[in-house]
């Protein structure tokens, strides 16, 4: 520190009147840092420890690397990430091809009228509770009742009808399904956002050059949303390896192995198996699959918008 501030008297008072006023901001974070490792951090942490050992809560007993040999060699663990990869990347495909289309669509609208109402309309559904939403396609297909094998036989389709979560050939791609056209709230918004936050200029000497409106979509719109595209990848693997109340729901991870994905298999191992340390080890490897996985999307990704 320069020696004529603490040789200056003045400006010593007010280099400590800094520094008092830096230790109350400091002192007003304390609760929220304690909040957030209490409850955030120090979970994490344990659930690592606990990935090392045996543990029904009744005891604990060091066991090494066991737990992740064990994931390894369980077929069960095998087939659910199998499963896992495909609902990820058609999660991925759903939530970015759909809401892309429902933004551009509602770019193109003429009047901010129409475009505030079409607006409300995507974004109202987020309202509704998930559990809703998947008890609803439930009873959608519903082999018994369900609308749509209703649909199918008044369509004079009825060998085509089937229990759709109860077929072991069919129960992925119905859950999967679940939630059709897929235009979520949030990434429409996002992108919609995005959209319009775009430069007008650029769009506008472009379509003086001629560019026509796939031109305009496929050489200016997606390389600007390269970096929205990378927002809405993270988010939605994270999403999508913690959906296991879908799962629970819908299929119950059946038939047999059909639809049981990890984060279902720890909850199963966990709460009733009472296996917590075998549950913190799936954990441990989630969350490792998840920083993994956004490192890669941020690597390849690349932009220089």
């Amino acid at each position: 520190m320069d020696n004529t501030v603490l040789n200056n008297p003045r400006k010593r008072r007010i280099l400590n009147k800094g520094i008092r006023g830096y230790l109350t901001s400091y002192l007003f974070l304390v609760p929220s840092f304690l909040f957030v490792f209490t409850f955030m951090y120090y979970p994490i942490l344990t659930a690592l420890i606990h990935s090392f050992t045996r543990w029904n809560l009744a005891s604990t007993q060091w066991i090494g690397l066991d737990n992740f040999i064990r994931i390894f060699s369980d077929q069960m663990i095998i087939t659910s990430i199998i499963n896992q990869i495909i609902f990820t990347i058609t999660d991925i495909v759903k939530h970015i091809i759909f809401p892309l289309i429902a933004a551009e669509l509602m770019y193109l609208l003429p009047g901010s009228r129409s475009k505030y109402i079409f607006r409300t309309g995507f974004i109202l559904p987020m309202l509704v509770p998930l559990v809703v939403t998947f008890l609803l396609w439930s009873n959608i297909y519903n082999p018994n009742f369900g609308l749509l094998n209703a649909s199918l036989n008044a369509l004079r389709l009825s060998d085509l009808t089937r229990a759709w979560l109860g077929d072991a050939s069919t129960a992925m791609w119905s859950v999967i399904m679940v939630g059709f056209p897929f235009i979520s709230g949030l990434y429409f918004l996002l992108l919609y956002t995005a959209i319009g936050n775009f430069n007008q200029e650029v769009i506008e000497a472009a379509r003086i050059d001629g560019a026509t409106g796939w031109k305009v979509f496929s050489k200016i719109h997606i390389p600007l949303l390269i970096p929205m595209f990378k927002v809405i990848i993270i988010l939605v693997v994270i999403t999508s390896l913690q959906d296991f109340v879908k799962i629970i729901i819908l299929t119950g991870g059946g038939p047999g192995t059909a639809t049981i994905i990890p984060a279902f298999t720890m909850y199963t191992v966990a709460f009733q198996s009472s296996e917590y340390g075998f549950a913190s080890a799936i954990g441990t490897c989630l969350f490792i699959m998840i920083i993994t996985l956004t490192m890669l999307n941020l690597k390849f990704m690349k932009t220089d918008y």
